[in-house]
């Protein structure tokens, strides 16, 4: 009969509200932890789902706490649930205490507090109660988390296991938030995952995000169903959180108990990913369109990373002789895509709906509005800087029956010293080809441009033409005339015209022209020193060109007195010596191993250093600084 008693007071128990003043702690120093990292190799250890376990007591003759009609026997609440019992007899209070959870109860008073928290829904003091120890016992094991058995004769306590947290979910907080996934425009993170209730109580929750703790739960009440974490401090910001989970990973959840054992998510748990940088673009240059295959191609400066994403509903194409333009769609099947293929072009790919609506533009003059706003945007929801307004540029158009200039060539010419897409003091002129398709632009022309410059036209160009060709030399070229000609580097482009005068140029494979007229200087060279230990020549010069031009080391000879043999210094790749222009006034040649081991022995003595007649400096232009005749310097070993 006491069973059945014992039941129902605890069935009143568990439909009692609980209490608001020991809720889940939602202050701001709730999360105090959760700005520390710590790197534990082994928060991935497969701890097992700690089962349930019932441990027996018997009621008699065992040590109690008495109060006028109340008993609260110590060896089920100390050993069976793992709490202190202590026992203020002129107060006539006991202090439960697990973990964070601290029960007083005060018989004098009958009040309890829980944390410091009044409980103002207890019953424990109600002259219904007829058997108190079994309502003192089952009260502290319902706040405690814990399950008990009662009768006369023995108390059984339960201690509910640990099951592994679930339904692991991510909140990020911001302006552009994408699921899972941190961003440039991310301020803060919410995590939550689900616990069983009463399993935990008094215990802690991590918050791992691959191997780095992240966050802490630090207060689990015996009601509580989840586990939260934030890394907001209630004025988040993108850097801090920058600070705080600097890399995405698999998100985790280490649930602990009181008695710190500890179980960690293991079904579903989702992978964050983490990408602050934003994609970037400086400016936008020109457009060409091609309906045929169903290609726009934007010529930028500056795009961020190859595959971010162009954002196609902001682009509008204008024809002015028809008074017509139609803004780009994006839907999932007929709509346009576009990404970036380089720092200098983006690739619209046209959809199915988008090329109808375009079919008959290119009659007249066509050009390209980007609308403000930001253009691109990557799979971490991060966008470009916006336009603050509409950016316009021409369209080369061309339909079915033009095509770009593909496999544009340069080759140089000179008395010595080419190099290939180089231009330098030694070259006299170029020529360049391209390939076109026949047919396509007979009676038309076509332009050669270095960067921006028209630099040759190809005005003859025939129905059987598979290629147009370009020329600097005027018969008797001279390097002075392509100076003035080609003053400058840059991207070598073809712009082909057919005889309606509509155009398209090349731009896939252009290669990029380098010219460089400077040719390196020396006046003179004063003295030689030699480092042994750090195998190293320092030669003291007087008017030497740029940083980072290279010296010749092959014309370099080393002369030992007293070894009375000499050797010369070699370039081979990986064991030869290098030289480089370290300053106006230095030249710094790095011995190879090959001529270490030549060199082993010398510098006891006198030693002479010997530079070969001819031009000691070269750069990376081909360019050779003026010749010079031989010298012979005596050389200062420095230990």
């Amino acid at each position: 009969m006491k069973k059945i008693i014992s039941f129902i007071l605890a069935f009143m128990l568990i439909l009692t509200p609980t209490s608001t003043a020991y809720a889940k702690n939602e202050k701001a120093n709730k999360h105090e932890n959760k700005y520390e990292w710590t790197q534990s190799k082994n928060h991935k250890s497969k701890h097992n789902k700690i089962k349930a376990t019932k441990k027996h007591f018997t009621t008699k003759k065992q040590p109690v706490i008495k109060y006028g009609r109340y008993k609260l026997p110590i060896n089920p609440v100390e050993k069976g649930m793992g709490a202190s019992v202590d026992y203020n007899d002129k107060k006539s209070v006991i202090i439960v205490a697990k973990g964070n959870i601290e029960i007083v109860i005060d018989f004098k008073n009958e009040v309890v507090t829980i944390n410091g928290n009044l409980d103002t829904n207890t019953d424990i003091f109600d002259k219904k109660n007829e058997n108190n120890m079994f309502v003192l016992i089952q009260y502290v094991a319902e706040i405690l988390g814990m399950k008990t058995d009662c009768d006369e004769d023995e108390i059984i306590v339960e201690d509910p296991g640990l099951d592994y947290p679930t339904n692991v979910v991510i909140t990020p907080v911001g302006t552009n938030v994408k699921a899972n996934t941190l961003n440039s425009s991310t301020n803060a993170m919410l995590v939550t995952a689900n616990i069983k209730a009463g399993q935990a109580t008094g215990g802690r929750a991590e918050l791992y995000v691959g191997s780095k703790l992240t966050a802490v739960d630090n207060e689990i009440l015996a009601t509580d169903k989840k586990v939260t974490f934030t890394t907001s401090d209630g004025s988040p910001t993108n850097a801090e959180l920058q600070a705080i989970v600097p890399r995405g990973g698999e998100v985790t959840v280490r649930l602990y108990n009181a008695a710190n054992k500890y179980v960690t998510s293991k079904v579903a748990n989702p992978t964050l990913v983490v990408d602050y940088v934003s994609p970037k673009i400086t400016s936008i240059t020109s457009a060409s369109l091609d309906l045929s295959s169903g290609q726009l191609y934007l010529n930028v400066t500056g795009a961020g990373a190859v595959n971010d994403n162009v954002d196609v509903t902001k682009i509008v194409i204008v024809d002015q002789q028809l008074g017509k333009s139609y803004r780009l769609t994006n839907n999932s099947k007929t709509g346009s895509g576009g990404v970036v293929k380089s720092d200098n072009q983006l690739l619209i790919t046209l959809g199915s709906q988008d090329k109808r609506a375009l079919t008959g533009f290119g009659s007249g003059n066509i050009y390209l509005t980007i609308s403000k706003g930001a253009l691109l945007y990557d799979n971490a929801g991060n966008t470009s800087y916006p336009y603050t307004a509409d950016q316009t540029v021409p369209v080369n158009y061309y339909g079915t029956d033009l095509y770009a200039p593909t496999n544009v060539k340069v080759t140089t010419y000179g008395i010595t010293g080419i190099k290939e897409n180089t231009l330098n003091t030694l070259t006299t002129y170029m020529t360049v080809t391209a390939d076109i398709t026949p047919g396509q632009a007979t009676g038309g022309r076509a332009e050669l441009y270095v960067g921006s410059k028209l630099i040759a036209y190809d005005m003859n160009i025939s129905s059987t033409d598979t290629t147009v060709f370009f020329t600097t030399s005027d018969g008797t070229p001279t390097n002075a005339e392509l100076k003035t000609l080609v003053p400058t580097g840059g991207v070598v482009s073809v712009r082909l015209y057919n005889a309606n005068n509509k155009q398209v140029t090349s731009t896939v494979g252009n290669p990029t022209l380098v010219v460089d007229y400077a040719a390196p200087t020396l006046t003179g060279i004063a003295t030689a020193t030699y480092l042994p230990a750090t195998n190293q020549i320092y030669l003291n010069v007087t008017g030497a060109g740029a940083n980072g031009d290279f010296a010749d080391v092959t014309k370099i000879s080393i002369f030992d007195a007293n070894l009375q043999r000499s050797y010369v210094l070699t370039n081979g790749s990986g064991t030869g010596s290098t030289g480089v222009v370290s300053g106006s006034n230095t030249l710094l040649i790095n011995l190879g191993i090959l001529d270490q081991i030549g060199l082993s022995g010398f510098g006891e003595t006198s030693m002479f250093l010997t530079i070969e007649e001819g031009s000691l400096l070269k750069d990376a232009a081909g360019n050779s600084s003026p010749s010079m005749a031989s010298q012979v310097l005596p050389v200062t070993v420095s230990r």
